[in-house]
């Protein structure tokens, strides 16, 4: 066992480092800098600026459209992965949810883990009645 078996991923290290400079705000402070910065170039810097605008803008919203379908996509790899297995049910269920949160992570970087905890607890909720909908029209 050598050092970078224990040590995670270039791109988790990198998915980390996002996920804490948007908590602390660094990003929105950087991003803020460069508007500022890009407002005085002449000619074209009016026009950069509100492209960085624009581009931070989309990033927000994308995660907020996007992200429950993301959160959708976890749980269903999560449940293929845990259908057989032997574990007791509240011991898979935490885990379960661990792995869940942790590729809703990996798949919107930025997102911190109380917004993508409750993403994964929302989708769980829309699959679970849209199966008994589909449940009880089997019934009828």
């Amino acid at each position: 066992m050598n050092l970078t078996d224990i040590l995670p991923s270039t791109q988790t290290w990198i998915i980390w480092a996002l996920q804490a400079a948007l908590a602390v705000g660094v990003v929105s402070l950087l991003a803020g800098l460069l508007v500022a910065v890009l407002g005085k170039v002449p000619i074209i810097g009016p026009v950069l600026a509100s492209m960085v605008r624009i581009i931070g803008g989309n990033y927000e919203k994308w995660l907020a459209e996007r992200l429950p379908k993301l959160a959708e996509q976890a749980v269903l790899a999560v449940e293929e992965r845990y259908r057989k297995s032997d574990l007791p049910p509240e011991v898979r269920a935490a885990e379960k949810m661990r792995e869940a949160i942790e590729l809703v992570e990996q798949m919107a970087p930025g997102v911190n883990r109380t917004i993508a905890k409750a993403a994964i607890e929302s989708a769980l909720t829309r699959m679970r009645s849209s199966y008994m909908e589909q449940k009880a029209g089997r019934l009828n």
